[in-house]
């Protein structure tokens, strides 16, 4: 299936060289022999084929050999062999194949079909190198586009407008009627916001994304009250490990975002670590009027996840819970971003 797609990409340059090659083989026939038509035609006809199959042994040896420098030259060699062997068959099916007839011709024969397979065959070689070059460069150019655009939800999320405004007019309702408590819920604010802001690094220990989870939460508790219960069960062996930034806070947010929250319907929301596993779960309760969502949070999340581990979240739903699991980083696995 892979020869078949990589020769079916590069046809147009396939039939295109193996015309060239023979035009340029029949050009000094032409010019040196006296035949009829039908055996110019045929001789073109031949190399043409040769082209082609010369195509084909480059891609196949090519793709399928060990990429090293020893190695292409073994595949230059297999290739020009097997042509010389469909070349020499030809010779002996068709008889009398070769027009110009002269001492030591067989060996000039030979040297051109090394020539123009050395031909095809660099040539091939440069095609790849260039694909393979395209190649990176789309997907490290996608790599970028994925970072710029999760940097962009992250900034959205941090300070978010909507948040900003419940924030505010929480504390401007506990200002009035507790002081204190509006005092304590300014600092959890402002402790939320500095973290958000000042975290520049993608990835995150766990114990410093929890302790801004718990601000959050803290925050929500004061809007929410007994409506949402927050509950974790932390392996203290994990709290090193690394996460990617807001990864928790987003599926935090995410649960408040799609559920009714009330004291008559309290949302709990727990958060399990064993090992190198977080799990978070919420029991679903969905709201009549279900806001729009285009999934990018959840979607973006999976493909930072998978950049920095290599796995991608676990989405487990039915009709009493919602669960999201992912793998944490464990320090001494941490790399270097790809980008």
């Amino acid at each position: 299936m892979i020869i078949k797609n990589i020769i079916l990409k590069r046809l147009p340059i396939i039939l295109i060289t193996s015309l060239g090659i023979g035009l340029l083989i029949l050009v000094p026939v032409v010019l040196t022999t006296k035949t009829t038509f039908n055996r110019y035609f045929f001789v073109f006809s031949i190399f043409i084929i040769l082209g082609l199959i010369s195509w084909i042994l480059n891609i196949v040896f090519v793709a399928f050999f060990i990429q090293s420098l020893k190695s292409y030259l073994w595949k230059w060699l297999a290739s020009t062999i097997c042509l010389i062997l469909c070349m020499y068959l030809s010779h002996i099916i068709f008889k009398d194949l070769f027009i110009i007839k002269t001492r030591n011709f067989g060996y000039f024969r030979v040297l051109g079909v090394i020539c123009f397979n050395t031909a095809i065959f660099t040539f091939n070689m440069l095609i790849n190198s260039f694909e393979t070059k395209l190649q990176l460069e789309n997907e490290n150019n996608q790599l970028k586009i994925n970072s710029l655009e999760t940097e962009l939800s992250n900034l959205k999320n941090q300070i978010n407008p909507h948040f900003l405004f419940n924030a505010l007019s929480s504390l401007k309702y506990l200002i009035r009627v507790n002081p204190q408590i509006a005092e304590s819920y300014l600092m959890k604010l402002s402790d939320f916001l500095r973290g958000s802001i000042s975290q520049t690094d993608d990835l995150i220990s766990l114990q410093d994304e929890l302790l801004l989870c718990n601000d959050y939460i803290d925050l929500q508790k004061i809007r929410f009250q007994d409506g949402l219960n927050y509950e974790t069960k932390i392996d203290p062996q994990s709290l090193h490990n690394r996460i990617p930034f807001f990864a928790l806070q987003s599926l935090i947010e995410n649960a408040l975002k799609h559920n009714i929250v009330s004291q008559l319907n309290p949302l709990t929301i727990r958060v399990e670590v064993n090992g190198n596993q977080l799990t978070i779960i919420n029991n679903i309760q969905a709201r009549l009027t279900e806001e729009a969502s285009s999934k990018t949070g959840l979607n973006n999340l999976n493909e930072r996840i998978k950049i920095q581990t290599g796995q991608p979240i676990i989405i487990n739903k039915n009709q009493h819970y919602f669960k999201v699991q992912l793998t944490l980083l464990a320090v001494h696995d941490h790399k270097p971003p790809l980008i």
